[in-house]
């Protein structure tokens, strides 16, 4: 068995970590607007500070990361670099979530894939959405991204039940059934603005988030 929590928090460090660097390295941003995304990473080392507790690999994304953070004047992510940190600390990411899949079933590891772009793209929309960038084509790829991910998590989660003994899964239903209810109330609140033609706001994509970290949480019985 894996470390609980870990299964989804790597996934979504990493997925985030991969989001925000296409978007500082790519995107058609102003300084001023990549400062502020590059201002957000700090969110992104408490995270892989809480891995670290246990999982010590997550120390090197962590290390690597936060020199980069910390080092780059914001605004100057893509001019000053050095973005070679940068990409050491997304490789080293997805090593640290690679080091989680030895211990895991096929169906686990696809639920685990799945939430590096499910929870990733969860935490990056938020993360970009504080940091008001413009790339207005995020607001909807990435609750797009969220939606398939989720369909697909689902399934994993189907596989899974089927090979558990019916004992187990009497215990499971509870848990399962509300990781279920939870994780559709937060495509619902996610995928608000588009459903309603309105300005995507802050605060629904924390509740959002927050609707996910629930759903995660009661899908862990399954690990």
């Amino acid at each position: 068995m894996t470390t609980g929590y870990l299964t989804f928090l790597i996934p979504a460090l990493l997925g985030a970590q991969l989001i925000l660097t296409l978007v500082l390295t790519k995107g058609e941003i102003c300084p001023g607007q990549r400062g502020r995304v590059h201002k957000t990473l700090p969110v992104i080392l408490v995270g892989w500070l809480v891995a670290v507790i246990s999982h010590p690999v997550a120390l090197l994304p962590l290390l690597v990361l936060g020199l980069f953070t910390f080092k780059v004047k914001t605004g100057k992510t893509r001019d000053a670099g050095p973005l070679k940190v940068l990409y050491a600390a997304d490789i080293l990411a997805a090593l640290s979530w690679l080091l989680l899949l030895p211990t895991m079933s096929l169906p686990q590891i696809g639920l685990s894939l799945m939430a590096v772009a499910l929870f990733g793209s969860s935490l990056a929309h938020l993360l970009l959405t504080l940091a008001r960038t413009r790339l207005q084509a995020f607001h909807r790829i990435l609750p797009f991204t969220g939606f398939v991910s989720a369909i697909i998590s689902v399934l994993m989660m189907l596989w899974l039940l089927t090979g558990i003994e019916e004992s187990a899964l009497q215990v499971m239903t509870a848990d399962v059934v509300g990781a279920l209810v939870l994780l559709v109330l937060a495509l619902l609140v996610w995928g608000g603005h588009i459903l309603l033609t309105k300005t995507v706001n802050r605060w629904q994509l924390f509740v959002a988030s927050s609707l996910l970290v629930a759903s995660g949480s009661m899908q862990l019985v399954l690990f």
